[in-house]
């Protein structure tokens, strides 16, 4: 048999997702999952940090809870759903300071409040130092997917790129700045999620955790379609050409496939441009009928990898 670093997560995601049961309205998969209830969308997602993986050098432990509820609101945002709390299993070596769990607790309450909601319940254990979250969420409207995007749509995503990334290698060289606030403290998508929801304007949406390339090649697969990707048009964060100098990194492997942004990808129908104009996003690309995806450099299209961030590998 075969070792999870020899498989790699999105292969065990999808042989799970092959062999598991489930009546859910919307199943794994996707970025959470739907249950109709007496007619009532409930979505829920479970996602864990950890302090081996996620625990960057100079963070502190309350924008580690801070982090570890980001993750889960985050993907409630991808699927256009409300929030209404979240449960936290805390495992943590005993020896622990009692001060670092409420701090953790206090790091996640105030990213539920930003996220109009509170920490509802969960969990304590002893443990080498992990936080699985479980927010929960109420959709009103449509429930966004990563399936449903058509030939012709438009391919958008909110915020920048890059930052989370170079915040990453930045503070792994001693370097604060505002790029590892990006990193450390990302900010759920909420009010973008509902508001693409709500007025049925996104025909797919996914968070962008894992690096754009990874997000664009999911919609892909979910929808049967291909992506082009306009280079020029991507969204460069703040500060990330500043850390590509100092450290001589490559901008297109933080733009492209760096994750940690958890921004929105979506894609929606022409006819919707007015009424997104207003949104902190930009215009990426288009779907096509030709399946993978393609980005397109001064007019120059060569096939996008999938090289976004995997676990186990």
């Amino acid at each position: 048999m075969a070792s999870l670093k020899d498989v790699g997560e999105r292969a065990l995601t999808e042989r799970i997702i092959r062999d598991i049961r489930c009546n859910a309205h919307v199943g794994p998969g996707d970025d959470a999952a739907c249950l109709d209830v007496n007619g009532i969308k409930i979505v829920v997602s479970s996602d864990i940090v950890t302090f081996d993986r996620h625990m960057l050098k100079g963070m502190t432990m309350e924008q580690f809870g801070w982090m570890a509820a980001a993750v889960n609101f985050s993907d409630i945002a991808s699927m256009g759903a409300r929030p209404i709390g979240i449960l936290a299993a805390v495992s943590l070596p005993a020896e622990t300071d009692e001060d670092d769990l409420y701090s953790i607790m206090k790091g996640m309450e105030e990213c539920a409040g930003e996220c109009g909601t509170e920490v509802i319940g969960g969990d304590t254990k002893p443990g080498n130092g992990s936080i699985c979250g479980t927010a929960l969420g109420v959709c009103d409207h449509k429930v966004l997917t990563r399936s449903g995007a058509r030939p012709g749509d438009l391919v958008a995503v909110t915020g920048t790129l890059g930052s989370a990334s170079a915040g990453w290698y930045a503070a792994l060289n001693g370097i604060y700045d505002e790029t590892f606030y990006a990193a450390v403290k990302p900010v759920p998508r909420i009010k973008e999620g509902m508001f693409l929801s709500s007025g049925g304007i996104a025909t797919s949406c996914m968070d962008i955790s894992d690096g754009l390339s990874s997000a664009a090649h999911a919609i892909c697969g979910s929808s049967n379609v291909g992506i082009d990707i306009t280079a020029e048009s991507l969204p460069v964060g703040k500060g990330v050409e500043n850390i590509v100098k100092k450290l001589k990194l490559s901008a297109a492997d933080l733009i492209l496939h760096g994750g940690g942004d958890y921004g929105l990808m979506f894609t929606f129908g022409k006819e919707h441009i007015d009424t997104i104009s207003d949104m902190d996003m930009s215009v990426i690309g288009t779907v096509t009928k030709k399946k993978g995806v393609n980005l397109i450099t001064e007019g120059i299209s060569e096939r996008m990898e999938n090289k976004g961030y995997e676990h186990f590998t």
